[in-house]
């Protein structure tokens, strides 16, 4: 089983070899993950109670309360790739996968897998492909020009 991640999209291939030894991919799941794709205005609606931090010489600041939320609803997210990474390898009983996510995520996704399920995650590419193609993301794992970083 191969995934392709990163903090939206989680994508999962079955990999197949053919008679004559070259490879297929069947998507088997695409989850999209709705709450990374809403803004921080979305889901803080008490607008009226959030104060600015003091300014100078009356020019705006950031507000600060964000960088707090921002850092929950990513590790949510990846807690949310991690279990669904689970499920499907559960599911399907498979004992070599492959995993693709960007290098800031990739290892945060491993540590929320429990032993047993980390164990069979063989491969891991440090490197955001949910938007490439079934064949470049299977020549991306299965040549060795390409570095991987193995488990």
């Amino acid at each position: 089983m191969l995934f392709a991640a990163d903090l939206g999209t989680l994508k999962a291939y079955r990999l197949e070899f053919t008679v004559q030894h070259t490879p297929r991919l069947e998507e088997l799941e695409t989850a999209v993950l709705e709450e990374a794709h809403t803004r921080v205005l979305d889901k803080v609606t008490d607008l009226a109670g959030r104060r600015a931090a003091p300014t100078q010489k009356s020019r705006g600041a950031p507000l600060g309360d964000d960088q707090n939320l921002e850092l929950e609803s990513k590790r949510r997210l990846v807690h949310q790739i991690a279990d669904h990474i689970g499920r499907l390898i559960q599911s399907g009983d498979y004992q070599t996968c492959w995993l693709a996510a960007p290098k800031e995520i990739s290892h945060q996704i491993l540590e929320q897998l429990p032993p047993p399920i980390r164990n069979r995650i063989k491969r891991v590419i440090p490197c955001d492909l949910t938007k490439v193609g079934p064949k470049e993301l299977a020549d991306q794992f299965l040549n060795p020009n390409f570095w991987t970083a193995p488990i």
